[in-house]
């Protein structure tokens, strides 16, 4: 098998990639400032309880419909290419972001958000398997910290679209959401759902049909020519210790915010922005410094513990400035830990790219929705105890991750590629 057979991911098709990324991960990250508001007219019972855990239970079945479907989706691309699973995955997410935004009641709320969850699980995973397929092993540290950053930079655009979408202090929005009938805590929904039709279009009229196998592969490129499971098996499950402590903090950092700072929308996108920031710093510059130099159980513990960190301190931050703090802790380290583990997977993974990186995203959705269902269920009846508990959580990743010397795989070969 000769290397005509395959040809690296160039900068345009790669760029298609990142924006199908971004614009899953904005749907994602519009909705968390804007929850609150946007379930507080369609609950007949509106007390903080109430709205702690619809908030903690619709951003939990999101995530738990990812983790349902993710490999499923992983396994199809193997079979049938890369191309026509992202489209049809990207397009659905995009048609049930904006019906959710239209939601008349609960039940059509928790209904779009499945479904949401159930499109959008496609689109991380096989991007990542095409990615692996399409580039040689050098460039995946890199790859993968650039599809991270696309990511982040979705969840950056999302609160602050929500934010300024929602403020009613724009009269021109106010204007044309009172002619066409549309609340404006749902204006956020609707015109991210816009922008990922116009992506969904671009990408369907410049992504390489290209089939996408990782058997495909030169044999000389492949770090592994089998599917490593003992090491999968590992870093999934850290990867689930991560997103729990992530999907816990997502959550209750929004119902801290509002019902115990009394922020509002603009308030908690700032946080949100803010963490953003810190997050695509710390992939862009950090990582590739690190990952060149050091094994993975020597990130990945401090790593955790700055986590954990970050959700001892969040109960005790009672004003912007200390609370900008634990959000900039969480973000550090979740922002080293996310590439760290979908690289050493994709490594690990052999030709079963999709299928094993479904397996990932799976993780990280059931992770992120057991995280987000215990926060929004015990905000509402405790304050500081399920922060304390997550980062219990978080300090055993941090334990395992360093009792692990089969993670210590060669730190990423130095390329002179762009991407």
């Amino acid at each position: 098998m000769t290397n005509n057979l395959i040809s690296p991911l160039n900068s345009g098709p790669f760029f298609w990639l990142m924006a199908s990324v971004f614009v899953v991960t904005l749907g994602y990250g519009v909705a968390l400032p804007m929850l609150p508001f946007f379930l507080e007219p369609l609950l007949a019972d509106s007390s903080r309880f109430s709205v702690s855990w619809h908030v903690g239970m619709i951003t939990g079945v999101y995530a738990f419909a990812m983790f349902l479907f993710a490999p499923l989706w992983g396994r199809l691309s193997d079979n049938v290419g890369r191309r026509p699973v992202i489209l049809a995955g990207l397009g659905g997410f995009v048609v049930m972001l904006g019906t959710f935004g239209l939601s008349p009641n609960l039940g059509f709320a928790y209904a779009s958000r499945i479904l949401g969850g159930l499109f959008a699980s496609s689109v991380l995973p096989v991007a990542s398997a095409y990615i692996a397929d399409m580039g040689v092993p050098e460039l995946r540290a890199r790859r993968f910290a650039w599809m991270g950053t696309a990511g982040l930079l979705g969840f950056l655009a999302g609160p602050m679209l929500g934010g300024w979408l929602s403020d009613a202090s724009g009269q021109w929005l106010s204007s044309f959401a009172g002619r066409t009938g549309v609340d404006l805590v749902s204006m956020p929904f609707l015109v991210a759902a816009a922008l990922g039709a116009a992506v969904w279009l671009l990408t369907y009229l410049e992504m390489p049909r290209y089939a996408g196998n990782a058997a495909v592969l030169p044999a000389a490129d492949k770090p592994f020519t089998s599917h490593d499971s003992r090491s999968v098996n590992v870093l999934l499950l850290l990867t689930l210790l991560m997103m729990f402590g992530l999907g816990s903090f997502e959550v209750g950092v929004t119902l801290h915010g509002q019902q115990i700072l009394g922020f509002g929308p603009d308030r908690l996108s700032q946080m949100f922005v803010a963490c953003m920031l810190v997050m695509i710093g710390t992939q862009v510059l950090v990582f590739p410094y690190l990952i060149k130099r050091w094994h993975i159980h020597f990130i990945a513990p401090p790593a955790f513990a700055v986590m954990a960190g970050g959700l001892v301190l969040l109960p005790v931050a009672l004003d912007f400035g200390w609370l900008l703090v634990v959000v900039g802790l969480v973000a550090a380290g979740s922002g080293l830990l996310a590439p760290i583990m979908s690289y050493r997977i994709s490594l690990a993974a052999g030709t079963a790219q999709g299928a094993v990186l479904g397996k990932q995203a799976a993780a990280s959705s059931l992770g992120q929705a057991i995280g987000s269902v215990v926060a929004g269920l015990w905000f509402g009846l405790m304050n500081r105890e399920p922060f304390w508990a997550t980062a219990g959580v978080l300090l055993i990743g941090a334990v395992l991750s360093a009792g692990m010397p089969l993670l210590s795989a060669q730190p990423a070969a130095k390329s002179g590629t762009r991407f």
